[in-house]
């Protein structure tokens, strides 16, 4: 859609709309003041003069009241305002401390006595309990909020998970709203959009302490459902921050916070594993890793010129000391040693398979995992002797271990924030800001206290952000405002990889046998239940991405007869370089320690370096490391806010969204659908709501709504239907190549040059039909004045997501059955002994062992049917998802020295497998001819979560020296409870030489990964998805303070925080799989599959626990802030 079409068809809906015309008007970024001028009587009073003052700055504005009596002040910044009301023979009326909320209207209900205009009544007025005619579902968080509540980690956006519907998906502080994907989100500062196109988070993303200083923000408001046609490109939840401006006054703070893990507690899962002797067993001592934090900088603000120019200024910096602590995933079975003679009868057998030939005819060998690893080392090295192979084994971990333990990790930021607001006259006011980031982090890839990495596969991260937004609001006349937005961003963000080990140059990079790496960095090397260490897979980085952005947005409002509408247009152009090709060093996966230990040995020795490729797969990517394009987003809305009558309230409006994706830069003419990217020009959203005031007191408001959302296609998936189009010229990934397949290396060597002629390149492609996504919301919600500040909200909420993406390979075999036979070991499983359970599979035929059957023939094209490529991957959008909840809430406003809120939300989340991917995987679904079997339990599924949170004064007020001693005490909790994160039952290892049944015989290897062969999920057949969860979390933080008042203007506060305060083990990890593939041969002399029960860490065991941003182990913060 060109940009003349849009205007046209915004004018459009202007010119259908103004047959209407009053009610509520603010925006984004301000809030505004109302009510009805009446006399004693209650008959309403026209004409009376309204004087709107702002205290701060001095800022007027003159209205006069309607023949109803009705006025209306819109666009005022947050703050406190005077309103002065006057009318011919009656006493004037005046409140002096009127507050102002961003989207909210704060309602003045005057009453003017009989008498002469210089008389003055004065009264008090604030925001309303409850808003009387907003529909939408919204939680303000204020300043005292902001201020006084703990957050463990820094982040003002962090507080929005005080708000029911929401929950934190990953542990990286992504926010899920409504059981919608973390990546369906739009936050906003000052109107203007916060976001990063590319991943679709927060500028800076998550590896940064914060983006924006916290003493720069005034408030935020946080919209799950409903929310006005301003907001778009979203359809999860918005969130809307207002930054502080300067006044007359000069005001300021200074801070200073210090956390130190001297005064933390241990975490349960953070140990290291030493060996007391050479070759002896290994033993956990568990170690508390330096988390040293400290957080300084001040705010400044007021006038340049009185009345006229005001500034505000913030400077910030974050220092975290936090060395990682790098484990293996499975610590039980990574350190296990074989035994030193193999239990009752047992034998290496000396087959293909040692690992599942290692029975005894009594009892199942306890230390199996180990003692089978043994075997396999026996067998693949053709060792004499089991005695030898265990030495090699434990010589072999204990190499490994040195990879593992302590490592430096630092981050280091500086901010600065800026901000001048100018009034230029009475009817137009100019606002400027500058925010600037700067971050560095050696090793601080990976955020968590601990991680599966080797010491030196972390990565280095890096962070450049600026971003600058100028505002001018213009009031044309009393009826009609203005606002026009301009912003201009770069978020610049690149990591490296750090120096390797001397085992890793040794082993990976120059080998005993002459090999010598011709990149110069060595590859990856993931080891299931273990650790990866080389060059991890998403290196290099030098641009990820560099995006730079500009946004123009214009609105206007209108206020007529009983109506005000709201109107505008919206236009963000993003340029986006990303320099990033995955697994451009290479990347080798094995299943087990043994396998990789296996070509370890087997690559020292020249006559064996051949021999070495026991892995389970190998990719690598070729080609350019990035590309630049550019995209559009246009928006235009309406809203008519109309009051219907005094008790009811009713809010139309549409929106129209278009994202202009760019042209295809590498169209293959061989795959006609990468030709050409998706332009999705039916996204009109409308949206209504209503608010009823039941009994016409203002006490019970029954408010509801629907609405259309539709949100963004994220910029990494387009990046890769550019990339990835299998022409000349594109950035190319090799199949999962499996040992002996054409082209596959041997270990630790890459594949040089080009992707060999014999390896076909992935392909990725939109699907002709794709749509962006679309989330239908709906609410019922009932608000009750409890009185005393307080009030009760219950509300049932339904999100129902269409449309939403997905990835499935259209290039895969047809399928065949595989019947697998559960096989459980001494204990019980998930799946009962003996049971079998079939599934469709995706593979290829690669040996026949019955005799005289004829031999499969030679595949070189793993089974596909278009043999030219691999992987074929289509972006489609037809996942819906299903979110239905019912809440409960109290607030109390700061009254009598107390401020609280409560909640309790009981949701369920159900989807056909939505996620949280980014950039695009090459098939998301257990079985691509199954969208139905991905039914089941969200990923973002949290069914009970409670949050309670208070600021309490101490109610003293004594004065002289008493009062150094007993006012000013401050006691702020914040609690959460809530359901363990959901995970499904996964199975463990590559589906390789699987035996078939049915129509085939013989063995298949699978296309790809994936529990069918289709590089899909692994999750085990027969339990719906993400069935199980993690254990219930709870954290209390506390924070408490001390203030001093020196010379009624300054304020001394010192304060103390705990997070965490029980040190409640919170889980955050566990073992996921639960079987292993296998293969056995019947009486029959037949072949068939089995899921043999896991020989590792068991199912569901806890394999970490507060190891995130969300969950740490207690710790304690203390600091300083001087305020005046």
């Amino acid at each position: 859609m060109t940009v003349r079409k849009l205007t046209r068809y915004v004018l459009m809906l202007v010119s259908l709309a103004s047959v209407h015309a009053r009610m509520q008007a603010q925006t984004a970024v301000d809030g505004a003041i109302g009510g009805t001028v009446e006399d004693k009587t209650g008959a309403v009073i026209s004409g009376a003069n309204i004087v709107i003052h702002n205290n701060g700055t001095n800022a007027e504005q003159n209205i006069t009241s309607d023949a109803a009596g009705f006025f209306r002040a819109n666009h005022l910044q947050p703050g406190t305002y005077t309103v002065t009301i006057s009318a011919p023979n009656f006493e004037a009326f005046r409140s002096e401390k009127v507050d102002v909320t961003v989207g909210s209207l704060t309602n003045v209900q005057s009453s003017l006595s009989p008498g002469s205009s210089s008389e003055m009544i004065d009264v008090t007025s604030a925001a309303p309990a409850i808003n009387t005619t907003n529909n939408d579902f919204t939680s303000t968080i204020d300043l005292k909020a902001l201020e006084d509540l703990p957050v463990n980690n820094y982040r003002w956006s962090a507080y929005a998970l005080q708000a029911p519907g929401v929950v934190e998906s990953g542990g990286f502080g992504l926010l899920s709203f409504r059981g919608q994907s973390t990546l369906l989100n739009n936050i906003t500062i000052d109107g203007a959009d916060d976001n990063q196109a590319f991943f679709s988070e927060e500028r800076g993303r998550t590896n940064i302490g914060y983006s924006t200083p916290k003493s720069a923000i005034q408030e935020f408001q946080i919209n799950t459902s409903n929310y006005s046609t301003e907001y778009g490109r979203a359809s999860g939840g918005v969130v809307n921050a207002v930054t502080k401006s300067g006044g007359n006054q000069f005001h300021g703070e200074g801070y200073f916070l210090d956390r130190d893990s001297a005064l933390a507690a241990f975490n349960d899962f953070t140990s290291e594993n030493v060996q007391k002797t050479p070759g002896g067993p290994f033993t956990s001592v568990p170690i508390k890793p330096t988390d040293i934090r400290k957080q300084e900088g001040f705010a400044f603000s007021g006038p340049l010129i009185h009345d006229k120019l005001f500034f505000f200024f913030a400077l910030d910096r974050f220092y975290h000391d936090f060395p990682i602590v790098t484990v293996p995933s499975a610590p039980s079975t990574f350190y296990a040693q074989p035994s030193a003679t193999l239990p009752g009868n047992a034998t290496c057998p000396g087959s293909t398979n040692p690992i599942s030939s290692v029975t005894t005819s009594a009892n199942y060998d306890p230390n199996f995992f180990a003692d089978s690893g043994a075997c396999t080392l026996q067998t693949n090295l053709k060792l004499a002797t089991y005695a030898a192979a265990r030495t090699d084994y434990i010589s072999g971990q204990t190499g490994l271990n040195s990879l593992l333990g302590q490592a430096a990790r630092f981050a280091d930021q500086t901010l600065f924030f800026p901000k001048i607001d100018w009034q230029i006259n009475g009817k137009n006011h100019l606002s400027a800001e500058v925010n600037r980031l700067r971050f560095i982090s050696p090793s601080g890839q990976q955020t968590n206290a601990t991680a599966s990495y080797g010491t030196q596969s972390i990565g280095n991260v890096y962070a450049r952000d600026t971003w600058g937004v100028a505002r001018l609001d213009t009031y044309i006349t009393s009826a009609i405002s203005n606002e026009v937005r301009y912003q201009y961003s770069r978020d610049f963000e690149f990591a490296g990889a750090e120096t390797p080990t001397s085992y890793e140059q040794s082993t990976l990079l120059n080998t005993a046998t002459g090999y010598s790496n011709p990149l110069g960095f060595p590859p990856n090397v993931s080891i299931t239940g273990a650790f990866q260490f080389g060059t991890p897979t998403f290196y290099p980085r030098p641009a990820y991405p560099d995006e730079r952005r500009w946004q123009v947005t214009d609105t206007v409002q209108w206020v007529r007869g009983n109506h005000t509408f709201k109107f505008g247009g919206d236009y963000i152009h993003t340029n986006d370089l990303s320099e990033n090709l995955s697994s451009f060093y290479g990347g080798y996966s094995y299943t087990t320690p043994a396998t990789y230990l296996t070509d370890f040995y087997l690559a020292q020795n020249p006559a064996t370096v051949s021999q070495a490729a026991h892995y389970s797969g190998y990719q690598q990517g070729f080609g350019p490391l990035g590309f630049e394009f550019q995209t559009g987003d246009y928006a235009g809305f309406i809203q008519d806010e109309w009051k219907v009558s005094p008790r009811l309230s009713v809010t139309l409006g549409l929106r129209y969204e278009y994202e202009q994706v760019p042209n295809a830069q590498l169209p293959n003419p061989l795959v006609p659908q990468t030709e050409s990217l998706p332009s999705d020009k039916n996204n009109i959203a409308p949206r209504v709501g209503f608010a009823y005031d039941v009994f016409g007191s203002g006490k019970t408001i029954l408010r509801g709504g629907y609405g259309i959302f539709n949100a963004r296609l994220i910029n990494s998936t387009i990046y890769n239907a550019i990339a990835q189009t299998g022409a000349a010229g594109g950035q190319e990934q090799s199949p999962n190549l499996l040992p002996g397949n054409p082209g596959a290396p041997v270990f630790p060597q890459i594949i040089s040059g080009s992707l060999a002629s014999s390896v076909t390149p992935n392909v990725i492609y939109f699907d002709p039909h794709f749509q962006l996504p679309q989330v239908h919301q709906a609410d019922l919600n009932v608000d009750q004045d409890l009185g005393w500040n307080t009030t009760l909200t219950l509300s049932w909420l339904g999100s129902y997501g269409r449309e939403l993406p997905s990835f499935v390979d259209t290039n895969l075999p047809a399928p065949v059955n595989v019947t697998y036979t559960v096989v459980n070991n001494n204990s019980s499983g998930l799946l009962t002994n003996g049971a079998q359970i079939s599934t469709r599979f995706y593979g290829y035929p690669v040996k026949s062992p019955v005799a005289g059957a004829p031999a499969p023939p030679a595949v070189a094209d793993f089974g596909r049917p278009d043999v030219r490529y691999g992987a074929k991957t289509d972006i489609f959008s037809g996942v819906n998802s299903n979110y239905e909840a019912f809440v409960a809430q109290i607030n109390h406003r700061m009254n009598h020295n107390v401020q609280f809120q409560a909640s309790y939300t009981w949701s369920h989340a159900l989807d056909y497998g939505e996620n949280n991917t980014t950039f695009s995987s090459s098939n998301s679904l257990l079985d691509p001819l199954n969208l139905r079997a991905e039914y089941g339990n969200s990923v973002q599924n949290v069914p009970n979560r409670f949050i309670a949170t208070a600021v309490i004064d101490s109610p003293w007020k004594a004065s002289g020296w008493k009062s150094y001693l007993v006012n000013g005490y401050e006691l702020s909790p914040s609690f959460s409870a809530q359901n363990g994160e959901p995970y499904s039952a996964t199975v463990n290892g590559s589906p390789t030489n699987l035996a078939t049944s049915g129509s085939v015989t013989g063995y298949i290897t699978g296309t790809s990964t994936g529990f069918t062969g289709s590089g899909g999920s692994t999750r085990i057949p027969g339990f719906q998805r993400d069935t199980f969860e993690l254990p219930k979390t709870y954290v209390l933080d506390l924070r408490g303070s001390k203030r001093f008042t020196i010379r009624e203007r300054y304020s001394l506060e010192f304060l103390a925080e705990a997070f965490n305060l029980p040190n409640h083990q919170n889980i955050t990890a566990t073992n996921t799989p639960a079987y292993a593939f296998g293969t056995a041969t019947g009486a029959n002399g037949q072949p068939y599959s089995t899921l043999t029960q896991y020989t590792g860490a068991a199912f569901g065991s806890v394999s970490n626990s507060n190891n995130n941003m969300i969950y740490t182990p207690r710790q304690i913060q203390l600091g300083v802030r001087l305020q005046f």
